[in-house]
C-alpha cells in the first residue's frame, strides 16, 4: 500500500470511527463493556470484509486470546478483549496470542495494516510487528506494518520500542502525548529507530477506545 493508499484509508476509517462515537449507545460504542465472553458485546463496530480465524465475522461473532482477525479492502472493526480494546483498519491481519493460561493475551502480532490499541494498567504485554518489537503497560498505542517498516506511535503511557532483530537497538518512551517512532528494517539507510510525525491517527479516536472499555484517554481528559 502506498502513501496515497494509506491516506485515504486512514481517513475513511476516521469518518466511520467519528460517526459510530456519534451514533452514541445505539452502535455500543460507548458502552462499559460486558464480560469478554459475551460476544454479543465484544464487536462495537464492524464493516466490509472483516474474518476471524479465516471465517467471516458479524457483530455476534467472539473474539478470543489465539484468535487471528484481518480484513480486507474495505475492512473496519473495533472490538474489545477483557479492558482493552482495540480498532483495526482494512488491509491488516492481527494474531491475539494467548499466555500460558489460555485466557489471556499476552502479545499482540500485526503482520500487515493499521491497528490502534488502548490496554489496562498493570498487566504487561507485547506488540510484534515486521521490525518493531514493543514491551507495554497501560498504554495507548497506534502502529502500521509498512512494507518499508514500522509506525510506531505511543499515544501516551510507557513503551519500551526496539528493531525486532536487533534488542540493542532499543528505546524508551514515557509520553503524554503522541510520540512517534519509524522502525526501519535492517539494512536501511540512517538509524533503526528515527522520529516520525504524527499521521493517520486522532485523540478522538485514541479516547473513543477508552470509552468503551469504560475509562477515558489522558489526551482529552484526566484519568
Amino acid at each position: 500500500m502506498d502513501a496515497a493508499d494509506r491516506s485515504l484509508h486512514a481517513r475513511a476509517g476516521r469518518r466511520a470511527f467519528v460517526r459510530a462515537l456519534a451514533a452514541g449507545p445505539t452502535l455500543a460504542l460507548l458502552a462499559p463493556r460486558a464480560a469478554w465472553g459475551q460476544a454479543t458485546d465484544q464487536i462495537r463496530a464492524l464493516r466490509g470484509e472483516v474474518r476471524i480465524n479465516g471465517r467471516p465475522a458479524d457483530r455476534g461473532s467472539a473474539i478470543r486470546p489465539g484468535d487471528a482477525v484481518a480484513t480486507g479492502d474495505d475492512g473496519y472493526i473495533v472490538f474489545v478483549l477483557g479492558a482493552d480494546a482495540y480498532m483495526l483498519r482494512s488491509r491488516s491481519e492481527l494474531r491475539l496470542e494467548a499466555g500460558a493460561s489460555s485466557v489471556l493475551v499476552e502479545a499482540l502480532r500485526l503482520a500487515t495494516g493499521a491497528l490502534a490499541a488502548v490496554f489496562a494498567p498493570g498487566r504487561p504485554r507485547t506488540i510484534h510487528a515486521p521490525t518493531a518489537t514493543a514491551g507495554i503497560r497501560g498504554t495507548g498505542v497506534y502502529l502500521e506494518a509498512r512494507s518499508t517498516g514500522t509506525y510506531f506511535c505511543t499515544c501516551y503511557g510507557a513503551v519500551s520500542l526496539a528493531a525486532a532483530d536487533d534488542l540493542q537497538a532499543r528505546e524508551f518512551t514515557l509520553a503524554g502525548r503522541h510520540t512517534a517512532r519509524w522502525v526501519a528494517p535492517r539494512g536501511a539507510a540512517g538509524p533503526r529507530l528515527a522520529p516520525a510525525p504524527f499521521e493517520n491517527h486522532t485523540d478522538a479516536e485514541m479516547d473513543a477506545l477508552e470509552r468503551a472499555v469504560g475509562r477515558r484517554s489522558p489526551l482529552v481528559a484526566p484519568r
